[in-house]
């Protein structure tokens, strides 16, 4: 009978440590980098310090912001995290530089704006998490191409090129400020996550941004982002792993008593 008891109570174990040691599932966090954004790439395609774009489509690469900068990393801000506890909110070992890993993006956004689910976040093996963020919505900008041109630049006007999931605004007349929306879902699907995301540009209006675009072939900018992951009701996923934990333990009582 001792056997069969640490039997169930290894397996159940088990069940918890793999269920909630490794994952998130809620909470908030925060992240920092550098953004690439390129137009859509003729014979050759475009060169950024960050990758090429292939020929015919428009990309999106990142980098931290260390020198040098690592690509395809971003930073992970301590603020503001949940401490781990209870089991499914966001570790504290998440946070740090380089924590995150961050996929680049060609030809973005897909259309329609809902497509089926891409890897996009995930972080490093030391801190101990295996959630990967899938990226299935990234939608388009929606402040229209009504100001796009207009000059001189002043404050308040806005902007999104048609096509682009970018919504550009003037803070003055030489400040100005880019932002955009992602979200998606958990690899292991249990958790939708949004993100909210920006790149000021503190010396240049829009105008200027989207001049560098057409002459460089692409335009690039520190950017800071916040993201939400939001689990179904609290307990739902816990009863029901223990439960399947518990359905397991007790075929393995049977097929143990019956020997």
């Amino acid at each position: 009978m001792r056997k069969r008891i640490f039997l169930l109570g290894t397996l159940l174990s088990i069940y918890a440590t793999a269920s909630f040691a490794s994952i998130i599932t809620n909470g908030t966090f925060s992240i920092a980098g550098t953004i690439f954004v390129t137009g859509v790439a003729g014979v050759g395609g475009i060169v950024t310090p960050a990758g090429t774009c292939p020929v015919g489509e428009a990309c999106i690469f990142f980098q931290d912001t260390a020198t040098p900068a690592v690509n395809n990393r971003i930073d992970i801000s301590p603020l503001g995290l949940p401490s781990g506890t209870p089991p499914g909110n966001i570790p504290l070992a998440i946070a740090g530089n380089d924590n995150g890993v961050i996929s680049n993006l060609f030809n973005p956004p897909d259309t329609p704006p809902s497509f089926p689910a891409i890897p996009f976040i995930s972080f490093v093996p030391a801190t101990g998490v295996t959630t990967v963020l899938e990226l299935n919505s990234f939608p388009l900008g929606i402040n229209g191409p009504g100001q796009c041109a207009t000059l001189p630049p002043a404050a308040g006007q806005i902007c999104t090129v048609p096509g682009s999931p970018f919504n550009l605004a003037n803070l003055t007349a030489s400040s100005s400020i880019a932002s955009f929306l992602m979200g998606g879902i958990t690899n292991d699907s249990t958790s939708t996550w949004t993100g909210i995301f920006a790149s000021q540009f503190n010396t240049i209006p829009y105008q200027t941004v989207l001049n560098e675009l057409n002459t460089n072939g692409f335009v690039s900018n520190t950017f800071s982002g916040q993201i939400t992951l939001v689990a179904p009701e609290p307990g739902t996923i816990s009863f029901l792993l223990l439960g399947a934990g518990m359905i397991a333990g007790s075929t393995l009582l049977r097929r143990v008593s019956r020997r």
